[in-house]
């Protein structure tokens, strides 16, 4: 039976009893934060951040405006810190996949591409994360800017981990990993812009072109023999 995975900030604590209740202050404050991310992000993903308010959000979490300002400073914070833990959970899910796919004793090749399949596959798992975090960030300013940054960081030290492992590796400047980054997160933002989520897994064969093509990689013949996703 397969593990069901539960998206990126839905809150893992339960709802809270009405009425007086005997829970401890730091359960019913850590029920409240992780409610008021979560509806951060699906009244972003839904509205836009310059659209999105704070009682859009308070009202999304079933959250007094009281607590909200007891928790955050505002609406900016609010944001900041729903894309800071969702990053940390996409990491934490990407990396157990990771060492998955290392378990499997893959080619280099094959590791690599197993990889970009994963990422990709939890942007296209998740709509309401990828599009309030991957589209919305800039409209937030820079502070949520640096957080998106260091995901982007964390991707290209994936790709740099990868490339030293290759025999012969070809030496290239750090900021070619970086590139890798960013070319990956633009192709993904075009197709969230165009509404196409469902078709991000799709960019498999290209994010893994662009990174080979960067680091200077050949594609090696067993590449062909694996043959493209989702043939038989």
């Amino acid at each position: 039976m397969t593990e069901s995975i539960r998206p990126l900030l839905q809150p893992s604590l339960t709802d809270l009893p009405r009425g007086p209740h005997g829970l401890a202050r730091e359960r019913v404050t850590g029920s409240q934060r992780q409610r008021l991310l979560y509806a951060m992000t699906v009244v972003v993903a839904e509205k836009g951040y310059t659209a999105a308010t704070v009682a859009d959000v308070t009202a999304r979490a079933g959250v007094s405006r009281k607590t909200f300002y007891e928790l955050f400073a505002d609406k900016e914070e609010c944001f900041i810190a729903a894309a800071d833990t969702g990053r940390e959970l996409m990491v934490k899910r990407l990396e157990a996949s990771f060492v998955r796919s290392s378990a499997q004793s893959l080619s280099p090749l094959a590791t690599l591409r197993a990889s970009i399949r994963a990422f990709l596959g939890l942007i296209a798992e998740e709509p309401e994360f990828a599009k309030a975090f991957f589209l919305e960030t800039a409209a937030a300013g820079g502070r949520a800017q640096a957080h998106q940054d260091s995901c982007r960081t964390w991707f290209a030290g994936t790709m740099r981990a990868w490339h030293a492992k290759i025999p012969g590796h070809r030496s290239v400047p750090h900021e070619t990993y970086t590139a890798a980054a960013d070319a990956t997160h633009e192709a993904v933002c075009r197709r969230l812009r165009q509404g196409r989520i469902g078709e991000v897994p799709a960019l498999e064969d290209a994010v893994l072109h662009i990174c080979l093509a960067l680091m200077g990689v050949a594609t090696p013949p067993e590449d062909a023999e694996e043959g493209e996703p989702g043939e038989a």
